[in-house]
């Protein structure tokens, strides 16, 4: 099998598990600004969280996936620039301000409590939670990848 067919598939698999990590903590630590008299026992909560982490790895893998068409390299993370960054950043605030709005003000899914600050009605973490956690499994997911990569011209 071709060593790079090989490489995008780890690359996505990584990408999904990592990804899948940091949102399951996120959601945890946020969850307590997130959710106005839950009531969930543990055993629902963490079903609930464990969801939610696997949509955002998800919605992640689909960041990954736009800015590799919008770059035409599915291996973009191994030498990633501010463009690239700066692209990946943008999906992830457009897509989370989107959903954060329609479950907040159009099917009121759900409500923020008072300790979870807002920009126009949208909750600051969950707003920039998906940057910031794809960003991270890019970068994880890259420096696993490919770090035994030599340099071009050696």
């Amino acid at each position: 099998m071709d060593r790079s067919i090989v490489k995008v598939g780890l690359v996505l698999f990584l990408i999904f598990l990592f990804s899948y990590v940091v949102n399951f903590v996120w959601e945890s630590w946020h969850a307590v600004f997130l959710y106005e008299d839950h009531d969930f026992n543990a055993k629902k909560y963490v079903l609930m969280v464990s969801y939610v982490s696997a949509i955002d790895g998800f919605l992640i893998l689909g960041m990954y996936l736009f800015v590799a068409a919008l770059w035409r390299d599915m291996g973009w993370i191994r030498k990633m620039n501010m463009m690239q960054i700066c692209a990946a950043l943008i999906t992830g605030l457009l897509m989370a301000a989107a959903i954060e709005y329609g479950r907040v003000t159009v099917t009121k899914t759900w409500i923020y409590n008072q300790l979870m600050p807002t920009i126009f009605g949208v909750g600051i973490s969950p707003l920039f939670q998906l940057s910031f956690t794809g960003l991270l499994a890019f970068w994880l997911s890259g420096k696993i990848v490919y770090q035994t990569e030599k340099p071009e011209g050696r």
